[in-house]
């Protein structure tokens, strides 16, 4: 089948031939234009998804330029056409499985494997390219950074080249850990302050690096990367497990080795997007972003990025009003991930309209014209048209431990500096003070108290109530818990906004409850909200059990469609061990049949550090299934308010517990809901 649809393939090339550019002339034609390294940790990608396989055999779909010419010249004996001008190398390492016996390849789970592509050659023989194994070393793990460090040497050394590329394919988490997850090494993380050390003992300074994983493209990573590139292709948002259009950007280098950096970097963006408009996965459509970053202006960005944060340092001291305003900047840009990621879009920051009267003119124009230079070419999907290109991790979601690894892979002193004095708990290292200087803490400065009024709505609902032109309150939501007559728990039914009211001088929140909430084929179900915000659109999370395994299916809610919730598949969510999410979003229609459950978290319950669900009968999947609001049942319910404050830290407000008969709540304790309480961070 492969060999027919390379034929096919080959065919349609020679149709478009008039678009193919012959490589250009070289000194010295012996030596390929391009060395591309691909590091492939295959990890539970491959060893339960095979996607690292996919990939593989995009590759070997790949056919070179002379194969074409002797197509086209089937009866010219020259010897003089072009001779292979990209060489491909391979790493393979930190799976329990692989999967690409089909492909040649017996890849060993005990040992690290180095292979090389052969394409189709047009030599009188049978066309059929392959992988070829090199060299085969004791296991190590994949996110050592000298295990980076010598596959690269060794690339260089065995197949020297005029220009190199690095593809480093697997997990990515974002800039508050790194990539990679090496599964036999009990899920080795490279961090990002590794990965700039795994370049330096490469010694190479690559024309172009791909991060083939999650999160990716962002101010941190582009940091470990600007000394030993000039190129960097990543994403923002979440990677399908598909990854880029592996085949079509490869194809096209054999093609025009010619290309540098940029021009490599423009198509696997736009390779990408187009592999994607073809698939099934309406969500990989609607939240990709891939975007071309010359890493020849970071340092320019990262100077402003720092005077942006030593800006924000002396308003935070000398004008909290002013500080406010700066601070809805920085929540109200798009953001990727879930929200304790904290990845966030940089540019939108600056390309808010009021940016430009509040920033320092100077401030303000220098990191504006940086990433102009920084950021050259973006892909986007529907649901991503905000994207500017580059994200920064704004960590004021992150525990006292993620914001300790997050401070060894962050090069800004001011801005580590500024975290120290909003996040009590946590104190930045030592050498942020050497460059910058310590604030003043947020516990010590009353003016950036958060005070709210425990009030009823006009329902009688428990409402949260606070002051118009309090600064420190950005929004709020509201978790609901029900009690189980039958087992006796308390069982999450998740998260929601709650909806803002204007009262004479007062904001008042009133919750998302009302007696409604999502329910699947009638059956209620537990809903997360993934990324709190403002805005109506979302994308939520619905906890189920298929095949024995924990998942969720991911929902998003458009309040303009006339459905409002639609689900796009299964998601395998985050894995406990690694702490990193599957980048695969399974179709219904791949699962119609199989049977599931819905799960409801335990509160307050984990066994050998996992959660503690119950759960629902069973139920089928079908091609599509409804989420709809619907009355919830008679039964005493929890209500649990959260605010976030205006550098979109999380406090808790407390719980009341009430009792709903279908049309009315009533409190078991009016008393325990009333007077005006003081919120502090829920960092640990």
């Amino acid at each position: 089948m492969r060999r027919i649809l390379k034929t096919l393939f080959l065919i349609m090339l020679m149709v478009l031939v008039s678009a193919v550019h012959v490589p250009a002339e070289t000194d010295d034609p012996g030596i390929p234009e391009w060395t591309v390294m691909f590091y492939m940790c295959g990890s539970d990608l491959e060893s339960r998804h095979s996607c690292a396989t996919g990939n593989l055999e995009e590759i070997m779909s790949c056919i070179t330029y002379d194969t074409l010419w002797k197509a086209m010249h089937p009866d010219d004996p020259s010897e003089n056409e072009p001779s292979v001008p990209v060489n491909v190398v391979i790493e393979t390492g930190g799976c329990k499985e692989w999967h690409a016996q089909e492909l040649g390849m017996d890849i060993a789970a005990d040992r690290l494997q180095r292979w090389h592509f052969e394409p189709d050659r047009a030599d009188g023989s049978e066309m059929e390219s392959s992988f070829i194994l090199d060299e085969e070393l004791a296991l190590s793990s994949m996110a050592d950074p000298e295990t980076l460090s010598d596959f690269i040497r060794w690339s260089v050394s065995a197949y020297p080249a005029r220009k190199y590329a690095l593809v480093l394919w697997d997990h990515g988490n974002g800039s508050k850990t790194g990539l990679f997850i090496d599964e036999l090494f009990q899920n080795d993380t490279m961090y990002l302050n590794e990965l700039h050390d795994a370049l330096s003992g490469g010694g190479v300074t690559f024309e172009a690096v791909l991060l083939d994983a999650c999160l990716m493209a962002n101010i941190e990573t582009a940091c470990a990367l600007k000394d030993h590139a000039r190129w960097m292709i990543a994403s923002e948002e979440t990677v399908a497990g598909k990854g880029t259009a592996m085949g079509s950007w490869l194809q096209q280098l054999y093609y025009t080795p010619q290309w540098d950096g940029k021009m490599l970097g423009r198509w696997i963006c736009d390779m990408t997007q187009i592999k994607y408009a073809n698939e099934t996965d309406e969500q990989a459509k609607n939240s990709l972003t891939w975007s071309l970053i010359d890493l020849s202006g970071i340092d320019s960005l990262l100077s402003g990025f720092d005077q942006f944060f030593e800006f924000c340092g002396r308003i935070y001291a000398s004008d909290p009003q002013k500080m406010a305003l700066i601070a809805d900047f920085l929540c109200s840009a798009p953001t990727y991930g879930v929200g304790d990621d904290c990845m966030t879009d940089l540019s939108e920051i600056f390309y808010h309209p009021a940016a430009a009267g509040l920033i320092e003119p100077d401030v303000y124009n220098e990191i504006l014209e940086a990433l102009s230079q920084v950021i050259v070419y973006t892909t986007r999907g529907t649901g991503r048209s905000r994207s500017g290109g580059l994200a920064f991790c704004y960590a004021t979601k992150l525990t006292a431990d993620q914001l300790d690894i997050y401070s060894q892979n962050c090069p800004s002193a001011h801005y580590l500096a500024f975290m120290d004095a909003v996040m009590p708990g946590w104190s930045a290292p030592d050498w942020v003070y050497e460059q910058a200087d310590r604030l003043p803490e947020i516990t010590d400065m009353e003016v950036y108290q958060t005070n709210v009024t425990k009030t009823f709505s006009s329902l009688n609902e428990p409402s949260i109530e606070v002051q118009v032109g309090v600064s420190n309150y950005r929004m709020a939501r509201m978790a609901l818990y029900r009690k189980d007559e039958r087992t006796g728990h308390t069982i999450s039914l998740g998260c929601m906004p709650s909806y803002t009211e204007l009262i004479e001088d007062k904001l008042l929140e009133t919750p998302g409850f009302f007696g409604l909430w999502p329910a699947i084929e009638d059956v209620f179900c537990c809903i997360e909200l993934v990324n709190p915000s403002y805005m109506l659109k979302a994308l939520y999370n619905i906890p189920i059990r298929i095949d024995n395994e924990d998942c969720v299916l991911r929902c998003g809610f458009d309040p303009q469609t006339d459905d409002g919730f639609t689900i796009y598949g299964l998601w395998e969510g985050y894995d406990a061990d690694s702490g990193v999410f599957n980048r695969n979003v399974i179709p219904l229609s791949q699962l119609a049949g199989r049977e599931f459950t819905l799960l409801y978290p335990v509160d307050g319950t984990r066994e050998k550090g996992q959660t503690v669900y119950d759960m629902s009968e069973m139920m089928e999947v079908y091609r599509s299934l409804e989420v709809k609001l619907q009355v919830l049942p008679e039964g005493t319910y929890y209500m649990e308010y959260w605010v976030e404050d205006m550098f979109k830290r999380d406090m808790p407000v407390g719980r009341v517990e009430v009792y709903w008969d279908t049309n009315q709540l009533t409190l078991a304790d009016p008393d325990s809901w009333q007077g005006t309480v003081t919120l502090t961070p829920a960092i640990s």
